[in-house]
């Protein structure tokens, strides 16, 4: 009698992400429930957090064009790194659990920020975030892979993000010190918001250099936010006839400073994707 072999399933090639186990209409439902969560959550990033401010802030023009740099670090930390995030694991959030954590790096930011500039409300809005990353983990297809996801850290990225981390750091406790808690002023929750940009480019970084599944996404995303905020600074260093600057710019030094940086950062990152990996 010849024995025969049931196939029970696909055979999974080694590093391959793990689906949570479940039934096929079970997983089928949690996965079509994570990725229209995903999609609300980006429109409300890209709209309700002001992450469309990354396009508005080049022109807006109220009360003189005071806020285009706030307006542009709103666009950076809600637009380029949360609301890319969300968009990402619309399709096969399996293969980018760097993303999900982009979502917890940004609330975590918003906390930090909320905290040591005693805005309330912004700590509120972290909270909020971290509901949603809680929301998202709850759902997400591969949420073993997100709770024990794979490293493999680059040294010459980790060392990147540390040098970078020193002026952010150092930039996000001074906009928080701004901070006055005053209704009369324009720029009232603005200054926590750009000490957030600051701690989440650096958190951003960090979390790429890590190098889990889906990290080049998230190179890009810390290096064009930093990009983009030291050409907001270049191109607003200061109002036009005057030597004021705009609220939130650093100058032209620093700004080119944070362009040239992030664009290294994502020269590297897309260095050691191509660098042949070591076995063993």
């Amino acid at each position: 009698m010849e024995a025969t072999v049931e196939t029970v399933g696909p055979i999974m090639r080694s590093g391959d992400p793990v689906v949570t186990e479940a039934g096929p209409s079970s997983r089928k439902g949690r996965r079509i429930a994570f990725t229209v969560s995903s999609a609300i959550f980006a429109a409300a990033a890209a709209g309700g957090l002001y992450g469309i401010g990354l396009v508005i802030g080049w022109f807006d023009n109220e009360l003189g064009g005071i806020h285009r740099v706030h307006d542009l670090g709103s666009g950076v930390l809600y637009g380029v790194i949360l609301t890319v995030a969300f968009v990402a694991m619309t399709w096969r959030p399996e293969w980018k659990t760097s993303a999900f954590f982009q979502v917890v790096a940004t609330a975590v930011a918003v906390l930090i920020a909320g905290l040591v500039s005693g805005e309330g409300g912004y700590v509120v809005f972290g909270l909020l975030v971290m509901a949603v990353a809680g929301i998202l983990l709850a759902l997400h297809p591969a949420r073993t892979e997100v709770l024990r996801p794979a490293l493999r850290p680059s040294p010459v990225m980790g060392a990147l993000a540390l040098a970078g981390s020193v002026p952010l750091v150092w930039f996000g406790l001074t906009m928080a010190r701004l901070e006055t808690g005053l209704s009369t002023d324009p720029h009232e929750g603005h200054w926590a918001t750009m000490a957030a940009m600051a701690f989440g480019l650096v958190l951003t970084g960090l979390l790429a250099s890590s190098r889990m599944r889906g990290w080049r996404l998230t190179a890009w995303c810390a290096g064009l936010g930093a990009a983009v905020y030291g050409l907001a600074s270049i191109v607003f260093h200061r109002f036009p006839g005057t030597d004021v600057p705009y609220p939130g710019s650093e100058g032209f030094g620093w700004g080119l400073a944070a362009l040239i940086g992030g664009l290294v950062f994502v020269a590297v990152a897309e260095w050691e994707s191509r660098r042949p990996q070591r076995v063993g």
